[in-house]
């Protein structure tokens, strides 16, 4: 159980001891008052006392516990027992006690407990065993009495249960959704927390990921130049350095929230990376006719293509063409080098999460073998 749940349980445990204290304190001094007024025997009301004192331990071991037991688990002799005690109670208030209205509250309170109890696994049973219950006392009191009037106590004993049971119910339904709400909300939030360290992964993965692999290809470059031209060997280097800032840059730039890929910038980087590769490259297309969010995700889609193209494929030419639509924009990034697969078969992490940012904005996303071409397309809402 996590700590907030925990402290949430204790905390209904706690009002649950105090509720039930007080409503016990308030009920036993209610019915010993009213006997304490007619000077009953002392054994009569040491007796009552006993009876009281039964009903209390019995409500306090249900409810209290209950909160740590499903709804629907009263152990049987409990039920048995709580019966027991009712129908004495109710044959003792009404044959021997002047005032048994007023203990038809303790009645109340066991009837409660039996159907709170039991609901809603069996709370038809014990409300018919309950009912049947009352028919009992009525027929055996009026037996011993000759009362009419014992019926008028039955139906407030009813009517007790009824109210005691739908208020402790709507009391439990509201404690279950706030629950409920609280949980869903801290649920919320660590979704929402997941899906932006998820985020984050992603871009530093496209940040470093084309980084590490240009720097990777330059330096390769101006290794193999140093001793036929070292002026272009140097400028390579001096490109590697500047490649590495830039990086530095971006992931400030990722965690202040302030960086950018817009398909422009993107297509200018692009550029001048394959023509180093030695790949000749062409593009056709308007980038300036997108939008901000299209911009931005055809920039990733670029990036992650051009990324790929230079870690995997033997390409020698790298066509690279938008199209704008009505509503739709689409980049295609073909290149006559195959990228292989991985060895397991799946797509890397860079298109995969490619695939779910452009999915969740409402476009589609591929990236397929034609023959001895691979291509790259992604589409999404202008």
């Amino acid at each position: 159980m996590k700590g907030r749940d925990r402290a949430a349980l204790e905390s209904l445990r706690r009002y649950t001891r105090y509720n039930v204290l007080f409503s016990m304190i308030a009920v036993a001094s209610v019915l010993l008052l009213s006997e304490v007024r007619d000077q009953p025997s002392p054994l009569r009301l040491a007796g009552l006392a006993a009876g009281l004192v039964l009903v209390g331990l019995g409500h306090w071991r249900w409810t209290v516990r209950s909160i740590d037991r499903p709804a629907g688990r009263m152990p049987w002799w409990q039920a048995v027992a709580f019966t027991a005690v009712a129908g004495g109670l109710l044959v003792v208030a009404f044959t021997t006690v002047g005032n048994g209205a007023v203990w038809a509250l303790a009645a109340g309170l066991i009837g409660h407990d039996l159907l709170v109890g039991r609901f809603p696994e069996a709370g038809w049973r014990f409300a018919a065993g309950f009912a049947a219950l009352m028919g009992v006392v009525v027929t055996v009191t009026m037996l011993v009495t000759g009362e009419d009037a014992v019926l008028q106590q039955v139906v407030l004993v009813f009517w007790l249960t009824l109210v005691m049971t739908g208020a402790e119910v709507v009391l439990l339904r509201q404690w279950t959704l706030t629950l409920e709400l609280e949980k869903a909300r801290l649920d919320a939030a660590e979704l929402a927390t997941t899906k932006e360290r998820l985020r984050l992964a992603e871009d530093l993965h496209d940040i470093l990921g084309h980084a590490l692999e240009v720097v990777s290809l330059k330096s390769e470059l101006a290794s193999r130049l140093s001793e036929v031209d070292p002026e272009r060997s140097r400028a390579e280097l001096t490109e590697v350095q500047r490649l590495a800032r830039g990086a530095v840059h971006d992931v400030r730039a990722l965690v202040q929230g302030r960086r950018s890929t817009e398909l422009a910038i993107e297509l200018a980087g692009a550029r001048g990376l394959l023509e180093s590769a030695g790949i000749r490259w062409q593009f056709t297309g308007d980038p300036a006719r997108l939008g901000a969010e299209a911009s931005q995700l055809l920039g990733r889609v670029l990036r992650e293509a051009v990324t790929n193209l230079l870690r995997h494929a033997d390409a020698t030419h790298c066509l690279v063409r938008l199209e704008i639509r009505r509503d739709r924009a689409v980049l295609h990034v073909r290149n006559d080098g195959v990228a292989p697969m991985r060895e397991d078969g799946r797509e890397g992490s860079g298109l995969r999460g490619l695939t779910r940012r452009i999915t969740e904005a409402g476009g589609e996303f591929s990236a397929e073998a034609h023959g001895n071409a691979f291509e790259v397309r992604a589409e999404v809402p202008r």
